[in-house]
């Protein structure tokens, strides 16, 4: 079944969050074995990690309809506006006693390659046409 590259914004997301967050609650597991800093480390580390990757497509849901030179404006403040908070919160987070820095640093990357493979996945799953054919335009044969 072929869709349009608006589901794209909806589905990509939807299909990509539940082994994420799989993937999360395991990091959360394996660092509770070494403590309560370990898990609340990778409690910290996915979630920022999934919460940083889902607000993209959030964003572009927003602005898909937006003239391009705008959007890409708009997307490019958005991105240094979430790695001004991404980096904000790392600082903050460093000097936590509370929390391990370790576990939240690995949870944090183990979370983004499980988004990365899961929104190809599902983005491949959509069957989106990768070429539109010219019709009415001259010389595209038709």
């Amino acid at each position: 079944m072929t869709r349009s590259a608006d589901d794209v914004f909806s589905v990509v997301p939807r299909r990509a969050l539940p082994p994420v967050v799989l993937v999360w609650a395991g990091c959360t597991g394996i660092g509770a074995a070494s403590g309560a800093d370990g898990a609340l480390g990778a409690l910290v580390g996915g979630g920022l990690a999934t919460v940083f990757l889902a607000s993209t497509f959030l964003l572009l849901r927003v602005v898909k309809h937006v003239e391009p030179g705008l959007s890409l404006a708009l997307a490019l403040m958005v991105y240094l506006f979430k790695v001004t908070v991404l980096a904000t919160a790392v600082l903050v987070l460093r000097d936590l006693p509370a929390l391990d820095g370790a576990a939240a640093a690995v949870s944090a990357a183990v979370c983004t390659v499980a988004w990365s493979a899961a929104a190809c996945v599902a983005f491949r799953r959509l069957r989106l046409p990768v070429f539109e054919l010219g019709h009415g335009r001259p010389g595209a044969g038709g």
